[in-house]
């Protein structure tokens, strides 16, 4: 019979209503156990960067993506996210003692202003100094701290669950599931909310975990750090004109050897120190060109 193609036939299929009843649940129970997966790995990323201090929740994260690693070297991302990420925490650490420095200036000269007498606060040499390049620096140090603080966080927050989900259910459910990830917004900490939206399903996920699956983990680490870079940090932080500025006088600072006192080679040592000079330990340079731009996705 032509109308038994018709799977809502009666004749045919006289229970089509409480199967169809029964697939539409079946669907929505799928969904919503897909979302309170996302929910659980995503929640336990949340405890791991809980910690209110910048520094402290860096050596966190470095810490979860060095696991990462150890307990799958499939996920050799992490293992190289986990150097990277503690170059993050040398920036950091370097911001801080600027921030510190300026800090300290301010505090001297303002207790000075209070206890001061008339007489010494008209004289210009009787002041603790407070230099104008100084305070300079640790204006732009806060901005630089501020958003290494974010990056780092939010970074973690997005590829952390990813990994999680995927060693936990496969690539299959992986797949199946990455849509409903998106579903979360709102109810999740994302740092970066202002910039880029949450659990956006990008190609270069689904492409980076089945390079991984299929073993060409060249690739996967490729991919993977094509979507952090461009997806994530490209529009929450290097899209911001202020610390691409802050970044690009540091470069040129640096490379043109200009004795500001807080300009810093960019780099990363594959060690766990924050510089490397003349050790047997691996490094990666940006560049040694003044005008070199970290901002240019190119």
């Amino acid at each position: 019979m032509q109308e038994c193609d018709n799977p809502r036939f009666p004749i045919c299929y006289p229970n089509w209503k409480e199967e169809e009843a029964a697939a539409k649940k079946r669907a929505e129970d799928d969904k919503q156990d897909c979302i309170n997966c996302w929910r659980f790995y995503q929640k336990k990323a949340e405890a791991i960067v809980s910690v209110d201090d910048p520094i402290a929740r860096n050596r966190r994260i470095n810490a979860a993506y060095a696991q990462l690693w150890l307990d799958d070297h499939r996920f050799q991302w992490a293992g190289l996210a986990a150097f990277a990420s503690k170059q993050v925490g040398c920036g950091l650490l370097n911001a801080a003692e600027m921030i510190g420095k300026s800090n300290r200036q301010r505090d001297a000269y303002q207790q000075w202003d209070k206890t001061s007498s008339p007489l010494e606060r008209v004289s210009p040499y009787a002041s603790p100094r407070m230099p104008v390049p100084d305070q300079a620096s640790g204006e732009g140090a806060r901005k630089v701290y501020e958003m290494l603080a974010k990056g780092n966080t939010a970074l973690f927050l997005d590829i952390w669950p990813l990994h999680m989900f995927y060693k936990e259910f496969g690539l299959k459910r992986f797949e199946r599931c990455l849509e409903e990830r998106a579903l979360l917004s709102g109810s999740i900490v994302w740092p970066i909310a202002d910039s880029v939206r949450f659990g956006v399903p990008t190609p270069e996920i689904r492409r980076g975990f089945k390079a991984i699956d299929v073993g060409d983990i060249a690739s996967g680490v490729e991919i993977l750090a094509r979507h952090e870079q461009i997806n994530i940090l490209q529009p929450a932080m290097y899209n911001d004109a202020e610390f691409a500025m802050l970044m690009r006088a540091n470069q040129f600072a640096w490379a043109l050897n200009i004795p500001t006192g807080s300009a810093r080679e960019i780099q990363m040592a594959l060690s766990n120190q924050c510089t490397v000079t003349g050790a047997n330990a691996r490094y990666e340079t940006f560049s040694k060109h003044p005008l070199a731009n970290l901002a240019d996705v190119g």
